[in-house]
């Protein structure tokens, strides 16, 4: 019983934050080619914390809090959605846990299925967070560039999240002040007005050269 009023409480503070949102929250018009499509992110807390559905109606995430998303991917698949993407946390680096191959795997699987991959950049930490967790920016950083070269030898689409809340270029630390103060996770606001921008343009390259609906 406990955890069906936990389940209840939760579904209530998320519907009143949809609500509150859907306020600030600018949905853009989109050709019919791609205004139809369904996606599903796979994540963990950026896709529980990302209302994306508010930005784009036929958007839902599914989140599980380990590295190696092979259950969710294989349920993403089962839904059968236009599109996959597939974002990791900043939280799993450095770890023994962390597999490049495990990525490359689920691309494979997603196509086979005939269905679009998406793979997503880690959101960085903020210089302060790195220092207390020694390692951590650097694997980021570097699965971030394997992420970028696995995106053009495959030919998948990139949501560059990084590059979206990084300070800059060379500065690749979240900007300060984008957080939620632990260095770790975003704003509510910073999906707002740095991220929901990226899907309109993440959608048409997604599909592109897709004949418009009739």
């Amino acid at each position: 019983m406990r955890w069906r009023i936990h389940a209840a409480l939760e579904w209530g503070k998320d519907r009143f934050k949809d609500t509150l949102l859907s306020f600030v929250t600018r949905r853009v018009p989109l050709p019919a080619s791609v205004a139809d499509k369904r996606i599903i992110l796979v994540g963990a807390s950026v896709g529980r914390a990302w209302r994306l559905h508010l930005v784009f109606p036929n958007a839902r995430a599914l989140a599980l809090y380990e590295f190696d998303k092979s259950p969710l991917v294989r349920r993403a698949i089962a839904d059968r959605p236009d599109a996959i993407i597939i974002k990791e946390c900043a939280a799993y680096f450095p770890s023994d846990g962390v597999r490049r191959d495990l990525v490359e795997r689920w691309v494979q699987q997603i196509r086979a299925a005939d269905i679009r991959p998406v793979l997503a950049t880690v959101v960085p930490v903020t210089r302060g967070h790195a220092l207390r967790h020694p390692g951590r920016a650097e694997a980021i950083w570097e699965f971030n560039d394997h992420l970028r070269e696995l995106a053009a030898a495959q030919q998948v689409p990139l949501l560059d999240l990084e590059a979206a809340v990084r300070s800059s270029a060379r500065e690749r630390y979240l900007d300060d002040g984008l957080d939620t103060g632990d260095g770790l996770h975003l704003a509510r606001a910073t999906y707002r007005r740095h991220l929901d921008s990226l899907i309109p343009p993440l959608l048409l390259r997604t599909f592109h050269g897709e004949p418009e609906a009739r």
